[in-house]
């Protein structure tokens, strides 16, 4: 008896914890208008060298997702003498009203890569990039409207993204 009764109460503990899951998006966007894919064009990019961000908003089971696309910068101070490491990354603790977005990203150094990654590519034999990582989580949030997302975060300027599908 015993066992079932706690067989019980973990099941009823793994739906509560599915239940308060933070990665997921709970907001007031009733119309999903805010789904679809959004581009930064970083402002230095050369012919070599694109290096822009991408965030990427889908729904599943009616729980809108986010994964991010972006570079090594977002967690250094500054880069000098290195090419900048590529990652994606799923959005967690996501908040978005009709109005603004609030999420975070966490990372890990085995997360980046050399050649850039993107909605659109991603290169099979990629190695590992392998510079350091000042830092491993980063708080995102910003405004939203029409078809632009505007974020801010620690340390660097507003990035406007705009929606291209």
């Amino acid at each position: 008896m015993k066992f079932i009764v706690l067989i019980s109460f973990l099941f009823l503990f793994f739906i509560c914890e599915a239940q308060n899951n933070n990665d997921t998006i709970r907001g007031n966007n009733s119309d999903n208008s805010i789904i679809g894919l959004y581009e930064y064009v970083y402002e230095y990019n050369t012919e070599d060298l694109i290096e822009n961000h991408y965030i990427y908003l889908f729904e599943l089971d009616e729980i809108i997702l986010g994964i991010y696309y972006g570079t090594s910068d977002d967690f250094d101070e500054s880069r000098e003498g290195y090419m900048p490491g590529f990652f994606k990354s799923y959005m967690h603790d996501v908040k978005i009203t009709d109005s603004t977005i609030y999420f975070k990203l966490k990372v890990f150094p085995s997360d980046f890569r050399k050649k850039a990654i993107t909605p659109y590519k991603n290169p099979k034999k990629n190695k590992q990039w392998t510079e350091y990582l000042q830092y491993t989580e980063r708080e995102y949030f910003g405004k939203v409207w029409n078809d632009k997302i505007v974020i801010n975060s620690k340390d660097f300027g507003k990035r406007i993204y705009i929606k291209i599908k």
